[in-house]
């Protein structure tokens, strides 16, 4: 199992390193400093077994292991070799990026599967029956050998083995099996403590459960190994009026195969650009011709829409009184020319990074992590401007769970949230790529279906609602089942983000009024 803080935290010590170097290459001191810093990631990436990271970093080990009467034309071979090392180091780091052969393995066959390794059968009888709502093939085995045979002959996503007590010698031999073999597992125990956890984590356990397992527990440590979200590359807009420097950012950027960068010249061309480009991190040259990067700053932290996006000053300027002034109107970091490729590269990835992981907190609910109420309005706006455009339909569907007080009433709130966030886990995995889904406050969540007609979002939204209501719902004495129903409107039949939100809020009361547990279509 790569521990991705250590991975992290040697290549965050060795950028610095390297800048140093870069700094003044003709010292051997500095190179002797910068070298230990690659040994680290090397080893770390030997002692996790990270191939890929072991061979990215082997030209650079021989390189440097060469390195007599170091100079530019050395720091030039380095600079070329960084940029790939950073997006292993990247893809091995980012939860996000974590890829499963696994995962696309299973997709052409069905379900994916889990394995349950367990002496107690009973205990997980509700888990057995409740997998395949989740979108789970899930086989419990007693005989240890036999259900490892079956993960690695069907590749699982995942193998949860309960350890009892701790891992002997059979257990630990079993674990380190598993992890050799690419599956990912998670220990299952009654206890909890420190000592079991550490054996656990020594042998290569993805995660730890404590039993008796829910459904949820289980369902949120197994989802991100097999629904990984693809994300969008990260953009970035370099504004400089040399083209010299326009071109070296671009050398250094191109190797990276998640970013586009935008490049300009023109400083009056700025606002626009970033309106219709919508960069994750603008580049802006602190001197240019006609004004300076200071006075860009402050016109574009003059408009709302743009006071977060974060800007790297590019600049000569090595005054601290300069630097302290372009910080304290914008700017969130300074790049001294000449800038090293590996420098330039961390530093705009890490501050995408950071901006998207912001934007991502102010346009989500924190409970279900879907779309917040704001956001929602927002990209069904987006979708009839669209439709509008290119002649598509749009659907718009507004659920509501049924008699969801009497849940809280009578299981309690945190029940009620765990009934909450599996709604909207369902609503996502079952849902394309094209449509959005939100939670519009409370227990109501929407759905907009892009270029979708009435028939299909009909036939989509009534399986959904049927397969939901098979679901069952853990509390402590017991489960229990929850419906919705919901409300569904299209447009053009009505033309309007207004008129359909009123559409299909009238539905949604008519499937109230009907017996609950249905969809209504509005009526144009």
């Amino acid at each position: 199992m790569s521990n991705r803080i250590e991975i992290h935290n040697a290549w965050n010590e060795l950028v610095p390193a390297w800048k140093m170097v870069w700094q003044a290459s003709h010292e051997l001191e500095r190179w002797a400093a910068f070298m230990p810093h690659c040994d680290r990631l090397l080893a770390l990436a030997r002692e996790q077994g990270l191939t890929e990271l072991e061979d990215a970093l082997r030209p650079l080990s021989v390189l440097l292991a060469n390195v007599k009467e170091p100079g530019a034309k050395q720091t030039s071979a380095v600079d070329l070799l960084l940029p790939h090392i950073f997006a292993v180091v990247r893809d091995v780091c980012s939860p996000a990026l974590q890829r499963s052969t696994v995962a696309s393995q299973v997709e052409d066959e069905g379900l994916p599967l889990v394995v349950m390794l367990t002496s107690d059968t009973d205990s997980v009888q509700d888990l057995l029956l409740q997998m395949e709502h989740y979108g789970y093939a899930f086989k419990v085995f007693v005989d240890y050998r036999q259900g490892l045979q079956t993960a690695l002959a069907q590749r699982a996503v995942a193998v949860v083995m309960e350890v009892g007590d701790g891992l002997d010698a059979r257990l630990a031999g079993l674990a380190d099996q598993i992890s050799r073999s690419g599956l990912k597992w998670f220990a299952m125990s009654r206890k909890g403590d420190f000592r079991l956890r550490l054996q656990a984590i020594r042998h290569g356990a993805q995660g730890f459960f404590l039993e008796p397992l829910s459904i949820n527990a289980l369902v949120d440590a197994v989802d991100p190994l097999v629904f990984t979200a693809k994300e969008d590359p990260y953009r970035v807009l370099a504004l400089d009026d040399s083209a010299t420097v326009l071109a070296s950012i671009q050398k250094a950027l191109e190797q990276m195969p998640n970013l586009s960068l935008r490049a300009i010249r023109q400083p009056d061309l700025v606002l626009e650009t970033l309106l219709d480009f919508s960069p994750d991190v603008l580049l802006l040259d602190f001197h240019m011709q006609g004004c300076n990067g200071l006075e860009v700053a402050k016109i574009i932290r003059q408009n709302k829409a743009f006071e977060s996006i974060p800007i790297i000053f590019l600049t000569s300027e090595t005054s601290q009184a300069v630097q302290l002034e372009a910080m304290r109107h914008g700017g969130d970091d300074f790049l001294t020319k000449p800038i090293s490729q590996a420098q330039l590269v961390n530093t705009v990835i890490s501050k995408a990074e950071r901006y998207r992981g912001l934007r991502k907190l102010m346009v989500e609910d924190s409970l279900t992590g879907l779309f917040n109420h704001v956001k929602t309005k927002a990209l069904l706006q987006q979708a009839l401007l669209q439709g509008e455009r290119q002649g598509l339909p749009v659907c718009y569907a507004i659920l509501d769970l049924d008699h969801f007080k009497r849940v809280n009433d009578s299981y309690g709130h945190t029940v009620g949230d765990a009934v909450l966030k599996t709604l909207a886990r369902y609503l996502k995995q079952r849902l394309r790529r094209a449509d959005v889904v939100g939670r519009y406050g409370g227990e109501e969540f929407v759905v907009v279906f892009f270029d979708a007609s009435e028939e299909q979002a009909l036939e989509r939204l009534d399986s959904i609602r049927e397969g939901f209501s098979k679901i069952y719902h853990a509390y402590d004495e017991g489960i229990f089942a929850v419906t919705f129903s919901a409300g569904l409107a299209h447009y053009p039949s009505f033309s309007n983000m207004m008129e359909l939100m009123v559409a299909a809020d009238n539905a949604l009361y008519a499937a109230k009024r009907a017996g609950r547990n249905c969809v209504q279509l509005a009526k144009s």
